[in-house]
Order: C-alpha cells, then structure tokens, then sequence
C-alpha cells in the first residue's frame, strides 16, 4: 500500500510507472497481466487505500476529489484521489489488470462520499467516458456503472436535484448503446403509484372556485395512467368533460405578454419544480403563471400522443369518435400553447419535434429493439452458412404490414390525387432517350431497356397515349418506341418511316376503304360492252379473278368457256382475294379497279 502512496504523489505521466509500480507490490507470476487471485488481492489493497484517502479528506474538511491537491510553478495539481483513479484506469485499459477494477472503486467512492461531493465525482466520471466504453472495459463494468448511477438516482431530490439527475440520465444515454434493453420499458408500464392529493372541500375564508380546482386536479390521474382511458369509455368521457373545462377557461383568461416576461426562462433552471403545490391558496396565482399553463397543456400532449401511437391491440385502439375527440382537443392545446408567451410558438415547436422523436422510439421498441448496424448481406450468409427462412408477415412483407396499421395516422392518403398520376411519354421516356445517346458513355448492362419493369410500363403509357410510336414497337423493338423527339439526330434517323413507305402505307389504307363502294357501284349499273350480255359477263370476271388464274387456265388447254365457267365459280372469294391483291404492286391494285379496260385486254390476250 506504501508503494502506491508514493506512486500518487509521483508528477510523471502513469505509464512511466504505473506498472512497474504493480509488479513491486504483488511480484506477480506474468510480468504484463495478473491472474485472477492477484488482481483479487490487488483490488482489496486498492479499495482500501481508498477508504482511508475519503476518511482522511472527510477529517481535513476538504472535497473529496480536491484532496491532496497542491500548486507548483503556478500549474494545480490534480488530488490524490483521482490521481489514484487515473493510475487504475490506465492500468485497466493496457489490461494490465481486471478491466471492472476501476468501475469497483468508482462505486465504493460514491457510496462514501456525500451528495455535493458525488457531484464532482460523476463530473470525473463524465470527462473519462469515452475510456469507461471501450468494449474492453465496458463488457466488465457495465452493470457496475448502471448500478452506481441508479443508486445516486435514488439518493438525489427529483425536485431540487432535477440538473444533476438529468447528467445522469444523460451521461447513461451516451454510455449505453441505444439497443439495450436494460434502459427500455418494454411493456409500456406506467408509474401508477405518482398520486396528486389535492383538498375536496373549500378552505375557510378562501373565495375560490371549488369545482373548477378538483377538476383540474383530477386530471392528474388520468395523467398518471393513460392506458385506462381506452379501457373504459367511462372514463374517457369524463376526462374528455373535465379537459374542456379547463381548456376553456385558460382560453377565457388568455395570458399577456408582460406576465409571460415576468417569467426569465434561462433562470428556471435553479428553480424548476417537477410537482406543484396543490394548495387551494395558489389557485389564482397558479393560473396566471405561464410554467404552470404549459406544464397542464404538455402533459394533454404527451396523452394525446400515446392514445393516437400504431401498432396496439384492437382492443386497445380508440373509436372513431373517440379519434375525432382526440383531434379536437389536441388542436385547442395547440393554439393554447401557442398563444402563451413568452416565444409560444418556439416552445410549441421543440415540444412537436420531442414528440416525433418518442413515437420513432415507441416503434422501435415495438419492434423487438433490433440493432441498428447491419452486417453486409455475403458475410451474414457465409456466417450462417444456411439461408434462414424469410419470416411470413400478415400483408406480404413488412412495409405494407406497416402501411396497413398507419392507415389510422393518414386517412387521406388513399385519396390523394398526387399519389397516383400517369407521366406524360415524352417523362417517363427520358431515361431510355439518354440511354440511346452513344455519346453519354453509358454502358449496356445499366440501360434502362434491360428493366422488365419499366420496359412493360412504358409500352401501357404509349399504347394509350402515343398508338404510332407503340406500332414501331414490332419493328425496332423497345427502342422503336421512344418519341423521336427526345432522339439526338443520328439516332432518329434510324428509327424515323421513309417516305416510300409511308406512301405504300397510306395507299393500302385509301384502298382498303374504297374498294367496297366501287363494288356496289359497278354491280347497280348496266354497262353494254360491244352491245351484248355475253360481254359484259366477260368484262366483269376480271374483277373476281387475276392474270396469274388466265394465264394458268390458258397453259391447261382450256376453252374460253371453260375459262369463263372457273371465274364465275371464283366470285365467293372475291373478298379474301381483294385483300390479298391489296398487298400486290401498285399496277395491278389500278387494274382491279378500272374493271372494264382490264377486262377486255384479258380476254384479248386468252382468246
């Protein structure tokens, strides 16, 4: 124990002599790390050296952490307690010794020492935070450290304490990751046993509105327990009548902003109160404080929030007119707060921003507290080494399980015209047209052709709303059906109908839909060919028949008769041929039209 009284009072940095300093006391077997009965007998020695350190400066009438503590060539000293600490930490980090060593002496130190002296102790413990949870130190002490702080919570006043409790609450928020269970509620339960007692009957000589302050105390129990209002309606009716009361008389004397004024919010801190009093006597004087105003309406929103909070039991989700109440009241707080001064819609702001982020955190602990670091997808498959099962979730995957339970947040998000609306072609062909353009350097596996998806809805927009660049879709394929105009010119060319052909594709069209006409015109009028009926028989069996019919009779050997006879059989595919020969060369569409020139030179030419 001597050698470590010397080694505090030593101005050298620890690892000049920390270890060395260890190996002399204990002559352990390894000359870098104790074994377990060492450091045993090393964190006996040091626990007691730091008793009789806390019992020495309790006797000088000096700070706990200030002991010790000496001025040299005009730098201070640190004391010698926490000179004792930073040795062991030192040690603790290089694993010199047992790495919860330091978190042991941590706690022995808070339970000797008084509250005003805890203070400085935890401020020790908030500089070397960063040390305290490396993964080496803090799988060993983390249950420690817990402990520690929630004990000081225990000894502290939530109402005169509130600055040094929020350190701690906070110092435990860094310290922890954010996964751990051990710092979520995760069953949702609440603090039943916070009661307010308030007076049932009028004080004597006291002018003051008895119904109107059991009313607003009463609230206070509903507070205390939200999960009973969606339980029972009655009682949600009478919270409902007893919150309407109250917000309309804070509506009905409205704050100014010389009272707001009075009241200096970066100076609160030293005097904020977590409970008020209930006396029936602070009744008036409590209404006309705005910290008061805004404690009742912040405690509305935080009910407000959990009743309207996804993903509960339908047992537990509130009725639709239960919601519309809910909506109401939640905008009348809201204009309350407002309007309170001082910087009303500032404090209304930062209370809506807490508010969000307790419902991202209601989520998460509804859904299991799954960590936040995901493993790259090839190493978490080459450490399982057999792919798990992909769990089964009642709509499908996980995002529309969600959608369907926030269906009761956004109603009006299935009616919303912005969320479904059909993108003009020339849009939503855009990213095919860059793709297309050789001097953008895109590279073919990254085209947008290649996605099966857009390629199928594409080919829908179009067939709607562009019919001719969908009918190119056959020739050039999903290229083809791109609007020339987003082309650059090199590659519209390609891809533009030549003039021929478009010609070729009218004319088949125009005769398509005038042959039928000049078929009823020719069949009502008498046309006398050389004045006889055997002509006119014979002019008019070129119309149903082609040369390549006379030419092929005419090589058999037959007669005109005979010839005559196949044509007049031929007439009941006049309809199927004149589609065919709608597709033949231009000449021979003009010789099925001008059926009596046509005709007489075929007969010339069989006889």
């Amino acid at each position: 124990m001597d050698l470590f009284r010397n080694a505090i009072v030593n101005p050298g940095p620890p690892e000049d002599f920390a270890l060395q300093t260890v190996q002399e006391a204990i002559k352990p077997q390894k000359q870098t790390k104790l074994a377990q009965d060492e450091n045993q007998l090393l964190e006996n020695i040091l626990r007691t050296l730091l008793q009789e350190l806390v019992s020495a400066a309790v006797q000088s009438g000096e700070k706990v952490m200030q002991y010790g503590q000496s001025v040299a060539e005009g730098e201070n000293s640190p004391g010698q307690i926490p000179r004792l600490l930073d040795i062991v930490l030192y040690l603790c980090e290089k694993e010199h010794i047992e790495g919860g060593m330091i978190f042991q002496l941590l706690e022995d130190l808070t339970e000797m020492s008084t509250m005003r002296n805890c203070e400085d102790i935890f401020g020790y413990i908030e500089s070397k935070q960063e040390i305290l949870g490396k993964p080496e130190l803090f799988a060993r002490g983390k249950l420690v450290m817990l402990r520690t702080c929630n004990q000081l919570l225990r000894r502290l006043s939530k109402a005169n304490d509130v600055v040094f409790c929020g350190r701690i609450i906070m110092f435990l928020a860094h310290f922890f990751p954010l996964s751990e269970r051990s710092a979520v509620n995760i069953k949702g339960v609440f603090n039943t046993s916070n009661e307010t007692k308030y007076e049932t009957e009028a004080p004597d000589g006291i002018s003051i509105d008895l119904n109107f302050y059991k009313t607003l105390w009463s609230l206070q129990e509903y507070f205390s327990n939200p999960a009973s209002l969606s339980v029972t309606p009655s009682k949600w009716h009478k919270f409902n009548s007893s919150l309407t009361t109250v917000l309309s008389t804070f509506e009905a004397q409205p704050l100014s902003d010389d009272e707001g004024n009075a009241i200096n919010l970066e100076d609160e801190a030293a005097n904020f109160s977590i409970k008020y009093l209930t006396s029936p006597k602070l009744m008036g004087l409590e209404l006309k404080d705005p910290n008061f105003r805004r404690h009742i309406l912040v405690q509305c929103l935080i009910l407000f929030d959990y009743l309207k909070a996804p993903g509960k039991n339908d047992k537990d989700l509130p009725s639709e007119t239960m919601k519309e109440e809910i909506k109401n009241c939640e905008e009348r707080v809201k204009k309350l707060l407002d309007m309170t001064p001082p910087r009303g819609k500032e404090f209304l702001k930062s209370i809506e921003h807490i508010l969000e982020r307790e419902r991202n955190w209601v989520w998460w602990k509804r859904d299991g507290c799954p960590p936040f670091e995901k493993q790259p997808l090839e190493k978490k498959l080459t450490q399982d080494g057999v792919k798990k099962r992909r769990p089964r979730w009642r709509l499908g995957n996980k995002e529309l399980s969600q959608l369907w339970k926030w269906a009761d947040q956004n109603p009006n998000a299935l009616t919303d015209p912005q969320r479904v609306r059909t993108p003009a072609i020339s849009e939503y062909w855009k990213p095919l047209a860059e793709d297309m353009d050789e001097s953008a350097g895109i590279e073919a596996e990254y085209h947008h052709k290649n996605n099966r998806v857009y390629c199928w809805k594409g080919l829908r927009f179009s067939a709607r709303q562009d019919l001719e660049g969908f009918s190119r879709f056959t020739e050039h394929g999903i290229e083809g059906v791109v609007p020339l105009e987003l082309l650059p010119p090199d590659v519209r060319s390609k891809y533009q109908a030549k003039p021929n052909d478009r010609s070729k594709r009218a004319k088949k069209e125009e005769t398509k839909s005038t042959i039928q006409p000049e078929e009823n015109q020719i069949a009502a009028t008498d046309i006398n060919v050389e004045g006889s009926k055997a002509n006119l028989e014979t002019s008019a069996a070129p119309l149903d028949t082609d040369d390549t019919i006379a030419t092929a009779s005419t090589s058999q050997g037959g007669t005109p008769d005979e010839i005559q006879k196949q044509s007049s059989e031929t007439d009941g595919g006049h309809d199927v041929r004149m589609e065919a020969d709608a597709d033949g060369e231009a000449d021979a569409e003009t010789g099925m039209i001008d059926g009596e020139t046509d005709a007489e030179a075929d007969l010339e030419a069989v006889s």
